[in-house]
């Protein structure tokens, strides 16, 4: 079921090959030896365990460690806004945020900049509710009092795109629908739907593929009911001046070369990454679009 896990792990893997990139500062060759800060937003673990998060943290602490010879410190579990003023304050070096986490983030801290993407197939990021082709529905409102499935570990944009949905009606999933059942991957979720147990199913473009790709047959009864707009990808974020060019240079094209050797490829294919790419022309404007659609605070009705 690799199509349907989430990517927040997999970002990780930015750390463990970057660090070594940071710049040196005025204090001299000393300050390389200092631990490096990388902020991990608490959304990229959604309905992961406290110990599984620490356990994944070791063998990359491990292999940063062991490729640049600093010492790493990880640190996750933050919230998107806490890891915006560290980054200002120089509390961290580095975050991993999604899209349009850091399109909330710079809108309070303007010298934050991306320094590049990580993919998993889409550098576009799609919510999809789903319902049967013979379906009565046609929106969102149709289904209320239904069953709706939303797997573990759902892409924290299908989430976002669900909550503002009800919110915008005066609502929430636990009380508009008949019950929220949450199995172990979209596949199960889609199945659901076209077994007739499930009335709906919230996946992402990159579930939604897979799906079609190893059940074409079944996968054409599906139909979108409404799809959301369009996600920019997570990123890896630091705070103007505070890395030299030639630093984010290099790790820059180091990264983007990760998936031309053999290490890369298992190292990526192990955390469900199938590149890291540099920022994409239109990067800007879909954070400047998103944040439009999902304001960080909503206005009072």
């Amino acid at each position: 079921m690799a199509r349907f896990k989430r990517t927040g792990p997999a970002l990780l893997l930015i750390l463990a090959a970057g660090l070594a990139c940071r710049a040196p500062r005025a204090e001299g060759e000393e300050a390389l030896k200092a631990p490096v800060r990388v902020g991990l937003a608490s959304t990229l673990f959604r309905d992961t365990p406290t110990p599984l998060v620490q356990t994944i943290m070791k063998p990359f602490k491990s292999l940063m460690e062991s490729q640049t010879g600093l010492g790493g410190e990880l640190v996750p579990g933050l919230a998107p806004e806490e890891m915006g003023q560290q980054l200002e304050d120089d509390k961290l070096q580095l975050a991993v945020f999604h899209g349009f986490e850091f399109a909330w983030a710079r809108k309070k801290h303007s010298d934050l900049k991306p320094l590049m993407i990580a993919v998993n197939q889409q550098r576009h990021l799609r919510a999809h509710l789903l319902v049967r082709d013979d379906c009565s529905a046609t929106c969102l409102a149709d289904l209320k009092g239904k069953t709706v499935a939303v797997p573990r570990r759902t892409r924290e944009h299908c989430h976002l795109y669900l909550d503002r949905r009800l919110l915008a009606a005066g609502t929430t999933a636990k009380d508009f629908f008949g019950r929220v059942y949450t199995p172990n991957c979209g596949e199960d979720a889609l199945d659901g739907v076209l077994n007739g147990q499930i009335t709906a199913a919230l996946v992402d473009g990159v579930g939604l593929d897979g799906y079609r790709e190893r059940k074409p047959t079944r996968s054409a009864r599906l139909k979108t009911l409404e799809p959301s707009e369009v996600f920019p990808a997570a990123v890896v974020v630091y705070r103007a001046k505070a890395l030299d060019e030639a630093t984010l240079r290099r790790f820059r094209e180091g990264m983007v070369g990760a998936k031309d050797n053999t290490r890369g490829q298992q190292l990526m294919a192990l955390v469900q990454i199938t590149s890291f790419e540099p920022i994409p022309d239109d990067y800007d404007q879909l954070l400047t679009d998103i944040v439009k659609a999902y304001p960080a605070v909503l206005p009072h009705k």
